[in-house]
């Protein structure tokens, strides 16, 4: 059975997310940016393996994948997992200009087969647009090796609604309003990648949002334990009813960042170990 949902597909084929205006821009910001700056964690990661393996479902365009690629090429054998064509399209696209060894593959997330198994699985904004987030998670642990990490983004239940709440107020106004409403909050430069953005975070057709507290028996049930989380920060968890606690309080944060415009839409990440 497929969770993975049409409207979708359809929605991200007429402009797939995180996209720049032209190639050679992507091509140069990958130069430029390593992902394991932006991740400090995903470092630490890293630095567990001689040679890691890494799968990232729900790659879109492929920037987190062929950065990888460009920045640790020795180190890394990495695969990207998207059933947009037209997003594949655009990372081979960047591959080829970067005469990268990234691999890329058009494919339901749920009907994905790969007999390799990998250090690494990273679903980054992805899994809370299928229509079973939680058979999603437990997919895709399927393929993790005996010591491997799961670094996962979703929307997140409280630190999401303010936003979702922001633009609930002006659903009926036109699509050019709403862009010059969001444009206050996100200051992308790039046109075409900050549309692309507009449109994922405000017209999506299907999203949903979840907790820690959610999480823990699903990581569990997948065979992994969450290690850290970014709701707070990545420290150190001694327990987790305390994250729990803090995790409500996202929504204050969401509102104030509303308040004064910057930009925030309520992702948070969750790291698991395979136990």
């Amino acid at each position: 059975m497929s969770y993975e949902n049409k409207d979708v597909l359809d929605f991200y084929k007429i402009l797939p997310f995180n996209v720049y205006g032209d190639i050679s821009t992507a091509v140069n910001k990958i130069k430029n940016t390593d992902p394991l700056i932006i991740y400090p964690e995903l470092k630490k990661i890293f630095s567990k393996f001689n040679k890691i393996k890494v799968i990232d479902f729900g790659c879109g365009g492929g920037w987190l994948v062929n950065s990888l690629s460009y920045h640790h090429g020795d180190n890394i054998e990495i695969v990207g997992v998207d059933f947009n064509s037209i997003a594949i399209e655009y990372a081979n696209k960047i591959k080829s200009k970067l005469n990268l060894s990234s691999d890329f593959f058009v494919s339901d997330l749920f009907t994905y087969k790969n007999e390799k198994k990998f250090d690494l699985i990273v679903s980054l904004g992805a899994l809370h647009h299928t229509n079973n987030c939680k058979e999603a998670i437990k997919y895709i642990c399927k393929f993790g090796e005996k010591k491997s990490y799961l670094f996962l983004g979703l929307y997140h239940k409280y630190g999401r609604k303010p936003f979702l709440d922001h633009f609930e107020k002006i659903k009926d106004k036109s699509e050019e309003i709403k862009f010059n409403e969001y444009k206050k909050l996100h200051k992308q430069k790039d046109k075409k990648k900050l549309y692309s953005w507009f449109r994922d975070q405000v017209l999506h057709p299907y999203e949903t949002q979840h907790t820690f507290e959610e999480l823990l028996p699903i990581f569990n049930s997948a065979g992994y334990s969450i290690i850290s989380t970014s709701i707070n920060n990545f420290k150190k968890i001694n327990d987790t009813k305390e994250i729990i606690s803090n995790e409500k309080k996202l929504d204050s944060y969401a509102k104030e960042k509303l308040r004064i415009k910057e930009y925030f839409p309520g992702f948070f990440v969750t790291i698991g170990e395979k136990i």
